[in-house]
């Protein structure tokens, strides 16, 4: 686990639509609109520090996520309770986004590395928490995150869905 690399945006790109392509097949309407996760906000991510990918034994990229610290605007209204304080404007919280796994690497644990590594990081850095968020007919993400020990606190509902579904499961997990 470790940051992603300005040459490396076409493999995450290459790994998103994998993960855009799984999405569809459970029949979830998340990233298949407009073209999100879109190639700028990833090159956006990579200049920011905010990207990382799962790289495997033999040096191939297989998955990648974006943890970020600067919170999360979609956080701050919760149908439940989050388990800690923290607006976005003054964050406690390390944030997970654009969790994807390439199609050749699923069942490979890699996307459970991405989130724990991502506590780690958090841990670190002194967060106090770590949020994710998932479509609810994710049953395979939802079923991870429980399983990684994260708390189920509410729905959230993001403001970039275009027309798609808005709500999202809000997980948080104490670093």
């Amino acid at each position: 686990f470790r940051k992603t690399k300005a040459d490396e945006i076409d493999r995450v790109m290459e790994i998103l639509f994998d993960g855009k392509a799984s999405l569809k097949a459970l029949g979830i309407d998340q990233w298949q609109g407009d073209g999100y996760p879109a190639r700028d906000i990833v090159a956006g991510d990579v200049e920011s520090g905010t990207s990382y990918v799962v790289e495997d034994a033999a040096g191939h990229l297989a998955a990648t996520c974006m943890v970020s610290f600067a919170g999360e605007p979609d956080y701050d209204e919760i149908e439940g309770t989050w388990l800690t304080e923290g607006a976005s404007s003054d964050p406690s919280y390390a944030v997970v986004h654009r969790v994807a796994v390439a199609a050749d690497s699923t069942g490979k644990g890699a996307a459970r590395f991405m989130l724990t590594s991502a506590e780690r990081i958090a841990a670190e850095c002194g967060a106090r928490s770590v949020r994710v968020d998932t479509h609810p007919g994710n049953v395979p993400m939802l079923r991870l995150i429980a399983s990684c020990g994260f708390t189920e606190c509410g729905i959230i509902r993001i403001k970039h869905a275009e027309g798609l579904t808005p709500d999202r499961v809000a997980f948080e997990k104490l670093v």
